[in-house]
């Protein structure tokens, strides 16, 4: 398979894309809605230095960037330049900690730190390599699933008063949407953080009529 990444135009000044095409990576400039950059349009990388990671979770983009990453439908992967602990910000580490812990279990979205604009290179070819050649227990057919599958949470997600993590719980109870929607009040609420009112407000969506 042909590599192909596409770089958000403003990560020009970083010169990650510069160093990519000296590595003999075929990398296309575009003005990217989100993330800063794309492989085979199913990996989304959101690219940041120590100080923006910290300065984002000051100013609540940080969440807002996560929910972006998610309604790309693609696989999300945050990358942290630095250590965040370690920036002219004024802010308690444990807020740091709380949001990491935040966007890797609440979002499902992983957050790789690298030392700097060379290692993150390594870590977009890695993961570049990864994609290109999945190891061998893991088929073509595993791909399609998983796409799916980040399109039914995605659909769940959606859904009032369901977030990512109720939303993983409403998929791997039910497996499918057909069953989630055909099912009673009563099964509903067997899923972890659904209650007998919001079990009922989705049972009375899932019957509404336009």
């Amino acid at each position: 398979m042909e590599a192909i990444i596409i770089a958000d135009n403003r990560e020009r000044t970083s010169g990650i894309p510069e160093i990519l095409a000296e590595k003999k990576i075929h990398v296309s400039m575009k003005q990217l809605v989100t993330g800063d950059y794309i492989i085979n349009d199913e990996i989304v990388i959101e690219r940041k230095t120590s100080s923006d990671f910290v300065q984002s979770i000051i100013n609540g983009r940080l969440f807002n960037q996560c929910a972006r990453l998610r309604k790309t439908m693609m696989t999300p992967l945050i990358i942290v330049e630095g250590n965040p602990y370690k920036t002219r910000h004024d802010i308690n580490p444990k807020a740091i900690k709380g949001a990491l812990l935040s966007v890797s279990l609440r979002w499902q979205i992983p957050i790789i730190r690298s030392s700097g604009r060379e290692d993150t290179v390594e870590l977009i070819i890695m993961a570049l390599n990864q994609h290109n050649n999945p190891p061998v227990f893991i088929s073509g057919r595993a791909t399609v699933l998983r796409k799916k599958q980040n399109q039914m949470h995605f659909f769940i997600q959606g859904l009032p008063g369901v977030g990512p993590a109720l939303a993983q719980r409403l998929l791997a109870h039910f497996g499918t949407i057909e069953q989630m929607v055909l099912a009673d009040t009563k099964t509903l609420e067997n899923v972890e953080g659904i209650g007998k009112t919001k079990a009922t407000k989705l049972y009375d969506l899932f019957r509404s009529r336009s």
